[in-house]
């Protein structure tokens, strides 16, 4: 027999995906519990299972696309290995500007959710939270440095989010490889007054 948790997630599963898909494919006006129930096949009532409000949806799309984030990092972590010293702001590039084909879906998710409503957001202010307070303690590295690969990587998440981004695979490809080169910078040569 089932856990009533297992038979419960792969519908709320289906509901978060198709409102990512809603948000990607026709905006975060758009954004309805009904349209969002008719593209994961489920009821009104169904939906409303398991989000209870359209905020409870959009809250549980903000703790999903930091999720993804949070474990594209950490594969990327262990992709690049233990010997990088720089590991881990690299993983931070390559993880949040990897090819996921979900990311752009999260990211115009995490945009339904700001424009909803910003106190919705506070998740994703927690980990960035987190995160600069992991670069402004971290010995090893040079922060100013480190906090412009995280903003360079922050904008062009958004630009791509938001299909503004005039890169081409191949000028994109060159941004990338220049932030993983700061991000080594970023470690190199670590004095106490930098």
């Amino acid at each position: 027999m089932l856990e009533p948790s297992a038979a419960i997630a792969p519908a709320r599963d289906r509901i978060l995906e198709a409102a990512e898909r809603v948000v990607a494919d026709v905006g975060a006006a758009r954004l309805t519990l009904e349209v969002v129930a008719q593209h994961a096949r489920v009821s009104k009532g169904g939906l409303l299972y398991h989000f209870p409000s359209k905020e409870s949806l959009l809250s549980a799309l903000a703790q999903r696309y930091v999720d993804n984030l949070e474990r594209c990092v950490e594969a990327a972590k262990s992709d690049l290995g233990d010997g990088v010293k720089s590991r881990d702001l690299k993983a931070c590039v390559v993880g949040m500007l990897g090819r996921d084909p979900r990311s752009k879906a999260l990211g115009a998710a995490l945009l339904a959710t700001a424009a909803n409503d910003p106190t919705l957001l506070e998740v994703i202010r927690e980990c960035i939270a987190k995160c600069t307070n992991e670069l402004a303690h971290n010995a090893q590295i040079k922060f100013a440095r480190a906090a412009v690969v995280a903003l360079a990587v922050d904008g062009l998440m958004m630009r791509e989010s938001l299909k503004i981004s005039a890169f081409t695979p191949e000028q994109r490809e060159q941004v990338v490889a220049e932030l993983l080169r700061i991000a080594d910078e970023a470690y190199n040569g670590r004095t106490s007054s930098n």
